[in-house]
């Protein structure tokens, strides 16, 4: 058994106790299965740091609209927006309005929490082995 601690509360817990097989190791980030007391499942997705959190929302939401169909992006982004994209103006689906979709999917590099379902987190502790499962040191987290 291993353990990774967060600052702050998720699921009324700080500290975690995690196995090896909880852990799924990607290029520029981790999943980890925590149990609750409840024993309900959550992930996190650990970074090494805020910049790898905004490139992984940013390549989930690229590779997202390059696997729809045209249907499903005009659902996503809207009519009025790649209407207005294509002509040139500032549109987009939120608060923020940009030019295109490259523009789009690029706020998520300073935004990565508006992919995530909670956090950020910053992690405090994490077992040594789960560093070398992961190949990195991880110092903040996200809730999915």
């Amino acid at each position: 058994m291993s353990f990774i601690k967060l600052d702050s509360e998720i699921m009324k817990k700080k500290f975690f106790t995690i196995g090896e097989s909880d852990v799924t190791s990607f290029d520029n980030h981790a999943v980890i299965s925590l149990k609750d007391e409840s024993g309900s499942w959550t992930e996190i997705y650990v970074f090494k740091n805020e910049e790898d959190a905004g490139q992984c929302a940013r390549d989930y939401w690229e590779d997202y609209i390059d696997g729809e169909t045209s249907e499903e992006i005009v659902a996503i982004l809207g009519a009025d927006t790649l209407i207005a994209w294509a002509l040139g103006r500032e549109a987009g689906p939120g608060s923020s309005k940009v030019k295109n979709l490259n523009e789009w999917l690029d706020l998520y590099y300073d935004a990565p929490e508006e992919h995530f379902d909670s956090g950020p987190y910053q992690i405090e502790l994490v077992a040594e082995n789960i560093e070398e499962i992961i190949g990195f040191k991880p110092t903040v987290a996200y809730g999915m």
